[in-house]
């Protein structure tokens, strides 16, 4: 497949004193949005195949400028190494001499497109392939590694010729024609990878544009295109922006990082059965001294049976939204948890975002349908109970779990405080044992406290991508940072499950989602109310102590229960 080999173009190594330099000149104004399309959603490999970057003066013969000494001889330390008879610099002298030359390379270090990068790999792969040939090496150990070798050689050069026939560069000049206006007016065009950057302004609303535009960009283009249409700011101007790409070149991509293969269906069900499990584990640590199996299911069941309630609507919920927006969705992960049963559920986007709003309401309608669900469990166990306790089949919880943070301190003010500042054992809770709670409503505050981790605004986590939609990727890297970095500080301050939850958000959900394709219209008014309910009830829920998960000598672990 054209994923499998894509991956492993990659530019000729270059020794430490060779003085290409890998910073083509820019054009003066770049938009920060534009570089993020070039990045992959894990953040270290492009999502597209190129940097947007202005061709080099046509008076500049190559990118490339080799140093010589006064015999005339390349001065750097692998023509010396040669000189001496260093065995293998050879074949690196060589392949600075090819830098000089080849015009493959030119054109890639120019002008970094996949179309360039795969030219310059066929042609390695056919230098490589004379080079086996005449190797005249009778050893037949040798003669047999060599054979292997040059197969392998010849069936990566088919792949690339298969490749170089489905990926060529747009003609900017042919498309820009396509612009007018009745829908989007350029006024300066530039390469951007296989694609190309349209500087204008938009004529009529972007819902109108969009299809119209974007198939008769495809039709003269002679193949499928993707849009995206950008607002950036610099200087006190604001320009609009039309970012045109191959749609195969998108395809490619998100079929190299998908998650819905065999394999990803079976590590979603193997975290499902991990997740299970730890929800069971978390459950006994809450059971009344002297409990028996019988005691664990009636008492534990009902924490199962809540937490199965919250993850269902909440993924259902997901899912139902992101159908209406036409985006496709990777398994759902379970991310199990010894201190809390699961920390939640993760999954990747897996085609483009049609325009900010879907970036909103996706992760808004997983966080405020579980919000909603573990709400309604802990009111529907105060109904049907009378009071929050859960009377014979009360989970007991350390009342550590609701110190020191305002949501928490306020439901615990509801179902009774454990002790008064003299010690004395309050009504609604047992000395040694902890705090009485009903296993349906501590399913609900459960799901509250996970939630709440879940809408940090960090990477890719639900609050991050809120976070993203509302105010942008400047502000929404900054609040990342700060928040990795908070977490990083509660860790080292004792908390096991904010160092968890960090390591986890800043290395598996790190990053920004790739911008939706129409990032000019704006979101309303309704939607920031709902991202500010949604960070208050965050706010009330983990700060400033986290549910209560702080270790130290003044805040105490809440599942288990020590010295109480």
């Amino acid at each position: 497949m054209a994923s499998s080999y894509l991956l492993l173009l990659t530019l000729p190594k270059i020794p430490s004193s060779s003085p290409i330099s890998f910073r083509p000149k820019l054009q003066p104004w770049q938009p920060r949005s534009l570089r993020l399309l070039s990045r992959r959603r894990d953040g270290r490999s492009p999502m597209f195949s190129a940097q947007d970057q202005e061709e080099l003066p046509k008076s500049s013969s190559s990118p490339v400028a080799v140093a010589t000494n006064e015999d005339g001889n390349n001065g750097s330390p692998v023509a010396q190494a040669a000189e001496e008879g260093d065995p293998g610099a050879e074949e690196v002298q060589q392949q600075e001499v090819d830098w000089k030359t080849d015009e493959e390379f030119k054109k890639f270090m120019s002008n970094p497109s996949i179309e360039a990068a795969i030219k310059l790999e066929k042609k390695r792969a056919d230098r490589k392939l004379r080079d086996l040939d005449r190797d005249s090496d009778t050893n037949l150990f040798s003669m047999f590694l060599r054979n292997l070798l040059r197969d392998s050689i010849a069936k990566e050069k088919e792949r690339l010729e298969k490749a170089e026939e489905a990926f060529k560069a747009l003609d900017l000049n042919k498309l820009k024609n396509c612009f007018g206006f009745d829908t989007f007016f350029a006024v300066d065009a530039r390469r951007f990878g296989d694609g190309g950057i349209f500087i204008g302004n938009l004529r009529r609303p972007i819902e109108e544009v969009m299809p119209k535009l974007e198939k008769k960009l495809s039709e003269t283009a002679g193949r499928d295109v993707v849009l995206w249409f950008m607002e950036e700011t610099k200087d006190d101007i604001t320009k609009q922006v039309c970012v045109v790409q191959p749609k195969a070149e998108i395809d490619l991509q998100f079929e190299s990082t998908t998650l819905s293969t065999p394999w990803g269906y079976v590590s979603a069900i193997a975290l499902c059965v991990a997740t299970f499990g730890t929800i069971a584990l978390m459950s006994g640590f809450f059971l009344k001294p002297g409990a028996t199996f019988d005691n664990y299911i009636a008492d534990v069941l009902p924490l199962f049976s809540g937490f199965l309630w919250i993850l269902g609507v909440s993924e259902i919920t997901t899912r139902v939204t992101a159908a209406q927006y036409g985006v496709k969705l990777s398994p759902s992960f379970l991310v199990p948890s010894n201190w809390t049963g699961c920390l939640g559920v993760m999954n990747n986007y897996e085609s483009l975002l049609p325009n900010k709003k879907a970036l909103f309401d996706i992760p808004v309608a997983r966080t405020a349908s579980a919000y909603i669900t573990s709400l309604a469990l802990a009111i529907t166990a105060f109904v049907v109970d009378g009071s929050f306790n859960g009377g014979d089949n009360a989970l007991f919880i350390r009342p550590q779990f609701f110190y020191n943070n305002p949501l928490l301190s306020f439901i615990q003010l509801v179902i009774g405080p454990y002790a008064d500042e003299l010690g004395n054992v309050l009504p609604n809770a047992v000395e040694g044992v902890g705090v009485p709670v009903d296993p349906l409503a501590f399913a609900g505050l459960l799901g509250i406290v996970v939630t709440s981790l879940n809408l940090l605004p960090c990477g890719r986590l639900e609050g991050g991508r809120i976070a993203q939609a509302l105010f942008g990727r400047n502000t929404a890297t900054i609040l990342s940072f700060a928040t990795s970095l908070l977490l990083g500080i509660g860790g080292l301050s004792g908390s096991v499950l904010c160092l968890a939850w960090g390591l986890f958000a800043t290395f598996f959900r790190g990053g920004e989602e790739l911008p939706a394709k129409d990032e000019i219209s704006p979101l309303g008014d309704n939607r920031y109310a709902w991202g500010f309910i949604l960070a208050l009830i965050c706010f009330l829920t983990l700060l400033p102590n986290g549910g209560g998960t702080f270790s130290s000598s003044f805040f105490n672990a809440p599942f288990s229960r020590g010295d109480v």
